[in-house]
């Protein structure tokens, strides 16, 4: 199945490894949509500054910096083989910020997914992690993937360009088997190798005299429940994969710094996350587990909303 692809450029580094990214993830027949947002710059520039600078020229320059950036975008795309076209999303007209334009330029095209650089630009100001990608990861109703301005390129489809092995991180919500899902489908499309890791959260420390052993049980016991689950939907799908059983201490290091690992220790292309999921006893919300290995993982990170279709 063809997929509607959005891809976030802000003329940033980070944002042209996501535009080469974005040419790995592809196939045949997807579309792929370019947006530039250009903000009023009476938002971001101080009443002194105002009196000082031609606010309407900067504008107009934005504007232009804009439609090159989006030409050289749609371009390289089209060069590759792609239906690609542009988009520039003027915010002064449309009285949003950055996330609410993407989220609902998303929306009304229809797109399967939006791919965004991290720690790029948006005008001219710092669109870190915490900030706008975060927004559009809060208020997007399908898949975001991260990449970061570190991360790796990979080669397009058209120079033979596909992803070798994908990593998805694995517990017993239902939201991390929907992300499971996803990964399997991208995995099958790509040919793939999947790398699954369920790490195990084990609760302490414990006060003396308490015997820790059949809760630490209990705790295993789940996570052989997902191995069985997740070799399973593999055989059943005919994607060759390897499961991986992590164990942290409750102090020191973190489920995301275990699933950072995985993903380095087998050179993976991209980790496939679900949002709001569980690790042991420990929320995985978007501000901790994901967030944190959005940020350090070195490689794009795909994360998938509760909501999200799997299509």
């Amino acid at each position: 199945m063809t997929k509607r692809i959005l891809l976030a450029t802000d003329g940033s580094e980070s944002s042209r490894r996501a535009l080469r990214e974005a040419a790995a993830f592809a196939r045949n027949g997807d579309a792929i949509r370019v947006i530039h947002t250009v903000e009023d710059p009476v938002n971001f520039l101080t009443a002194a500054f105002g009196k000082l600078i031609d606010l309407e020229q900067v504008r107009r320059d934005m504007q232009r910096e804009g439609e090159e950036d989006l030409a050289r975008a749609v371009l390289y795309l089209r060069e590759e083989g792609f239906d690609a076209q542009a988009h520039l999303l003027d915010l002064r007209t449309t009285g949003e910020t950055v996330p609410e334009a993407m989220t609902r330029e998303a929306y009304e095209w229809g797109a399967d997914i939006i791919i965004v650089g991290t720690h790029g630009r948006s005008g001219v100001r710092r669109a870190m992690l915490g900030s706008i990608a975060e927004q559009i990861l809060r208020s997007a109703e399908v898949p975001v993937m991260l990449v970061a301005g570190e991360a790796r390129p990979h080669l397009p489809l058209r120079s033979g360009g596909h992803y070798e092995r994908i990593l998805v991180a694995l517990d017993d919500s239902e939201t991390s088997r929907r992300a499971f899902e996803y990964a399997l489908t991208l995995a099958r499309t790509h040919g793939a190798l999947l790398r699954v890791v369920h790490v195990l959260d084990l609760p302490g420390p414990f006060l003396a005299g308490f015997d820790p052993e059949p809760l630490l049980d209990a705790v295993r016991a789940v996570g052989e429940q997902v191995r069985s689950w997740a070799t399973k939907k593999l055989h059943e799908a005919g994607v060759p994969g390897e499961i991986e059983m992590r164990e942290i201490q409750p102090v020191g290091e973190g489920v995301a710094d275990q699933i950072i690992a995985a993903g380095k220790d087998a050179d993976v292309n991209v980790i496939v996350l679900g949002t709001h999921g569980r690790r042991g006893f420990r929320r995985f919300t978007l501000g901790s587990v994901a967030e944190d290995t959005a940020r350090h993982a070195g490689r794009p990170v795909l994360l998938l909303p509760a909501h999200a279709p799997l299509t």
